[in-house]
């Protein structure tokens, strides 16, 4: 087992010297047979090689450092799309949250609209029965009117008008000297008569033509006034309001805007509605406070 050993490793031996006289021999004779020019143009040849291979070393490693910065940039794009796709995700649910929280909304304020409409039109169609149906039940309505007239007369809110409408009466029966009321004086007087004696639908038209025609009338607030007070008188409590608040839009410096408020939160406490009644009454009391309107607003917030 030794011997073997012994012939391998001397075997190797005699090869590695077999390879190295090669080597020497090949040297000598290739120095033997090229020149010493064709020495330095292989030396060139190989100091260029060795150059450029340096070179090519150099464009790998910038193009390694290019390829790492490529990579680091795009993570950073990554991460921001994700950071993006998540706030969008947010949002998108945000505004589809608050896209039902408003539809919502609208289908209840759409529901309470139409509430609204099917007792104005069923009040109105129980006006009209009523108006082409005179009876007893017409009664209660002339007394709340005609307490509503006291309470007017109470405030002076109806003062000017009537005395207004007196006179143009007592001038149309006066003799041919007296000179002849203006066609806008006229249209006021007419409409206040219908009203002073209930015939609401003639004063409804007379007083809508009032206001289209003579808009800067100085009765202008006061026939819309009137308006609101003709649907208060047929229980048309929400179609009141609404005419209150033109009046106080409208004509916010008219005399009518206490009177206004006034009933605006009495129409409100008729539809059972303290909350808005109450705002308003209070309303009324803060920016009238010396007004015999606010007396009577003060007396309804103390019952509420």
């Amino acid at each position: 087992m030794i011997d073997m050993n012994f012939l391998v490793w001397e075997e190797i031996i005699m090869n590695k010297k077999i390879r190295s006289l090669l080597i020497i021999s090949l040297t000598a004779f290739v120095f033997g047979c090229v020149s010493q020019q064709e020495m330095l143009d292989i030396q060139n040849r190989l100091t260029a090689l060795e150059t450029q291979g340096s070179s090519n070393l150099t464009s790998y490693n910038q193009v390694d450092t290019r390829i790492e910065s490529l990579e680091s940039q795009l993570h950073h794009i990554k991460q921001s799309v994700d950071l993006i796709e998540k706030q969008f995700r947010e949002q998108y649910a945000g505004i589809k949250a608050n896209s039902n929280t408003s539809r919502h909304e609208i289908r209840q304020i759409t529901g309470r609209l139409e509430e609204i409409e099917y007792h104005l039109k069923k009040k109105f169609n129980l006006l009209k029965q009523q108006k082409q149906t005179p009876s007893e039940d017409n009664v209660p309505v002339n007394q709340i009117f005609e307490r509503l007239q006291m309470i007017e007369n109470y405030l002076g809110i109806e003062t000017n008008e009537r005395k207004s409408s007196t006179t143009g009466r007592m001038q149309a029966s006066q003799s041919q000297q007296s000179s002849p009321q203006t066609p806008e004086a006229e249209m006021y007087a007419t409409g206040k008569t219908a009203f002073d004696q209930k015939d609401f639908e003639t004063a409804r038209i007379q007083f809508v033509n009032f206001i289209k025609k003579y808009p800067k009338s100085k009765n202008a607030d006061n026939a819309q006034f009137w308006m609101g007070e003709i649907y208060y008188q047929e229980k048309w409590y929400e179609k009141a309001i609404l005419e209150y608040q033109k009046v106080i839009e409208t004509y916010p410096n008219g005399n009518k805007v206490p009177a206004a408020l006034l009933k605006q939160g009495m129409a409100f406490l008729e539809l059972n509605d303290k909350t808005n009644a109450s705002l308003i009454l209070k309303e009324l009391t803060k920016k009238y406070p010396d007004s015999p309107e606010a007396k009577l607003a003060l007396k309804k917030l103390s019952e509420l």
